[in-house]
């Protein structure tokens, strides 16, 4: 008989492999509150517990985005350099920060990120490509703060990375995508490591969200490289920003 607790952890692996492979996401900060939420862990393994998992999905992911030649591993050799180093002291701060406090920094942070692409999506009209642009001045910040809050929040940083992309860098939101996956492969891997280290992580867990994310995260990518970059924006603006208040009004009402 299976139990409600491996179904609840099979359907929220399904999510972090279609979040990865469809957003560019290691799909650990939205794991995060549905883990706490309806899998009961407690706030530190529901935030580092999913970061194994995105392993797996992002390598899936980034299969199919570099078949299609859409990752920039100029700009993505860049921000890992300085992402790694930043991403060991994020994950040291989650010792002197509030499991609470952590929560609505979480919730805070999918609200804004999942606002600004709401705003594109909907209300302006879709860019026109622009030069790709490569200045070490915008790549170095992001990579900092990207490598940061990755380890802080236990987020692999897709969802930091791919506004800087599309914003800053003038990528195309599809290999704004692939190159952040490829670079939440390596962030995950990091913050994997060390969140083990601090005892973080329930295996048994990451096991499941691994078995189910791994496939679903190959038929995002496939989906995301179909649809329109408008599309794309609304769908991740619409659910991330409804996903937030949702996660934010449990967490401030103490449920």
């Amino acid at each position: 008989m299976i139990s409600s607790s491996f179904l609840i952890i099979a359907v929220i692996g399904v999510l972090i492999g279609l979040l990865s492979g469809l957003f560019g996401l290691g799909g650990a900060l939205i794991a995060t509150p549905l883990l706490k939420i309806f899998a009961g862990l407690s706030p530190l393994l529901a935030l580092a517990t999913p970061l194994p998992a995105a392993i797996p999905s992002a390598i899936s992911g980034s299969i199919v985005y570099h078949r299609n030649k859409l990752i920039d591993f100029k700009i993505a050799k860049v921000i890992l350099l300085c992402a790694i180093p930043f991403n060991y002291i994020g994950v040291e701060s989650t010792k002197y920060v509030d499991d609470k406090v952590l929560m609505i920094l979480t919730g805070v942070f999918l609200f804004v990120v999942g606002g600004t692409f709401f705003v594109r999506g909907w209300l302006l009209k879709e860019e026109k490509e622009y030069e790709v642009q490569r200045s070490l001045a915008v790549l170095i910040p992001a990579g900092i703060a990207t490598g940061f809050l990755s380890g802080l929040l236990a987020i692999g940083g897709g969802i930091v990375l791919v506004p800087v992309f599309v914003r800053l860098n003038r990528l195309p939101l599809k290999s704004a995508l692939a190159t952040s996956l490829f670079c939440v492969l390596i962030l995950s891997i990091v913050g994997t490591i060390k969140h083990y280290m601090l005892g973080n992580i329930d295996v048994k867990t990451a096991l499941i969200l691994s078995v189910f994310a791994v496939p679903f995260s190959y038929y995002g990518a496939k989906m995301a490289i179909k649809l329109r970059n408008q599309t794309l924006e609304r769908m991740y603006g619409t659910f991330v920003v409804c996903f937030a208040i949702y996660f934010l009004i449990n967490v401030l009402t103490g449920k």
